[in-house]
């Protein structure tokens, strides 16, 4: 057997532009990292340097100009579909329907998810504990504070759980309190259900909390 796992992330040579208009921004230049599995991998850099290309390709959303990018071993570009079934990912916004309810944002989630009705129970009162978000369950997320609004992103990313959990600037915006509070979460989930986290910041003191940086 393979004693040897493959690494959470291995980026090869790693190219991706953008055209706008006649303008071509080169957002990834030839990136080759690795991020081992297990803890926080912090993805540092300031705006405009590439973070959420880099996100947004290991979640098999974007397709690289060249180079190569594995997921837990498998080729992004030739499985996407496998990757994303591993993979959770939280963008920048979030990623909800501000004019669904707290639990109809985790039924959508849960049905993209092919979490099956019979797990959710278990599954949302685990989520609704961890994030707090228990005596909300029917209020529109549109009128969550922006605390709020990020733990139940986090909560809809992680209905299924995934192996690598793929945060992009999840503090951004955020009061001081929930940005603590998410760090306690990210705390628990890396040292009870063993999920590997890359985490993307502008923030040099959120750095420092992670297990290993990637500059």
């Amino acid at each position: 057997p393979d004693t040897d796992p493959a690494p959470a992330l291995r980026c090869t040579d790693l190219r991706r532009s953008f055209r706008t208009g006649k303008r071509v921004v080169v957002a990834l230049d030839g990136i080759s990292v690795r991020a081992e599995r297990g803890g926080v991998t912090g993805l540092i850099g300031p705006d405009g340097a590439g973070k959420t290309t880099l996100m947004r390709l290991a979640a098999g959303l974007l397709r690289p100009d060249s180079g190569r990018i594995e997921v837990m071993g498998i080729d992004v570009a030739r499985d996407p579909i496998a990757v994303q079934a591993r993979v959770g990912y939280m963008p920048q916004h979030f990623g909800l329907y501000e004019d669904l309810t707290v639990k109809e944002n985790l039924d959508l989630y849960a049905d993209v998810q092919g979490v099956t009705p019979a797990e959710r129970p278990a599954r949302y009162a685990e989520l609704l504990h961890m994030t707090g978000l228990g005596p909300f369950t029917g209020r529109m997320a549109g009128r969550l504070s922006g605390g709020m609004k990020q733990k139940l992103g986090l909560a809809c990313t992680l209905v299924h759980p995934p192996e690598l959990l793929l945060l992009d600037e999840p503090t951004v915006g955020v009061d001081p309190v929930s940005r603590r509070d998410l760090w306690q979460i990210i705390g628990h989930l890396t040292r009870a259900a063993h999920t590997t986290v890359l985490f993307s910041t502008a923030y040099l003191d959120e750095a420092e909390r992670c297990d290993t940086v990637m500059l």
